[in-house]
């Protein structure tokens, strides 16, 4: 059976094109570095890299909103720290001016430098962090210590959670109720102030006292700061490593292996022209190649 010369310019042109779409395709992943460029690629394979993509996405939100938390919660422990060390100043304080060596000038004197202190803590209290302040729980909006202690209409109470991950909520830095009134710390200043201007021994020696218990209360708020830190801590590390996991698979899926698509890309352009060597053969054959 005789096969035309139009049949097989036909099947040569086909592999042709062919051959030069499969070329074009290696040649675009080499200069991009991408195996897939549309749904039609591969579309399973699209479908995967594109829940991928998504997963990151969320996941650079869930390691935004733990970034956030991490640094308040440091802010917090800097002024948790200073707290403390006023705190231990002002026992100082007392035990110096609860001697019979004190008197009711020293005393006084001494009021002073407490008084300085209280004022202080308001301001430890008032720390802002942006534009909300640190410690103003529910109304993070309005400072949330005065001179006289808290508005009870605007309690600084509760702490706000952030989302590490689905359906993972993480607890920010406490509130100035918690901080600062529930620990006595105000409450404790302010009575060894009054203790050391009315010139009284024993008001100051009980003062010791709620110093001591206001100081060990925020010892026990470090100690669930640093609880609170080492979660967020641990969150953030395991999202890096679900994080590198997601981006590997997706490489897989998308990006080109150059070296191999080099090669296939060689292979393609040798079996082209190979083809086209061969399609010129047969065509420039006639009946009297045939016949000789």
């Amino acid at each position: 059976m005789r096969i035309s010369n139009q049949v097989l310019f036909g099947r040569a042109s086909a592999s042709g094109q062919r051959l030069l779409w499969e070329m074009h395709r290696e040649q675009k992943a080499i200069s991009s570095g991408l195996r897939l460029e549309s749904p039609s690629d591969h579309p399973t394979a699209v479908g995967e890299v594109m829940r991928a993509s998504s997963s990151l996405r969320a996941l650079d939100q869930y390691r935004d909103n733990l970034s956030t938390a991490r640094s308040r919660l440091q802010m917090e422990d800097g002024v948790l720290q200073q707290l403390s060390d006023v705190l231990i100043r002002a026992k100082e304080l007392a035990v110096s001016q609860a001697g019979s060596t004190a008197s009711a000038q020293t005393r006084s004197v001494t009021a002073e430098e407490i008084r300085r202190i209280r004022s202080f803590v308001v301001e430890l209290g008032n720390t802002r962090y942006g534009d909300a302040y640190l410690f103003g729980g529910d109304y993070a909006d309005a400072a949330p210590l005065t001179g006289s202690g808290v508005d009870p209409s605007r309690p600084p109470v509760g702490s706000a959670r952030v989302e590490g991950g689905p359906g993972a909520f993480y607890a920010l830095n406490h509130g100035a109720q918690e901080v600062f009134v529930d620990s006595g710390v105000l409450a404790a200043l302010e009575g060894l102030e009054a203790a050391l201007a009315g010139n009284s021994e024993e008001a100051i020696r009980h003062s010791i006292g709620a110093l001591d218990q206001a100081f060990h209360k925020v010892q026990n708020l470090v100690g669930d700061l640093g609880a609170r830190m080492s979660q967020t801590d641990l969150a953030l590390h395991n999202l890096q490593a679900l994080r590198l996991n997601l981006e590997a698979l997706r490489s897989d899926l998308q990006d080109a292996d150059i070296a191999e698509a080099v090669t296939r890309l060689v292979h393609r352009q040798t079996a082209y022209q190979a083809a086209m060597m061969a399609t010129a053969r047969i065509m420039e054959s006639t009946l009297t190649h045939y016949l000789r």
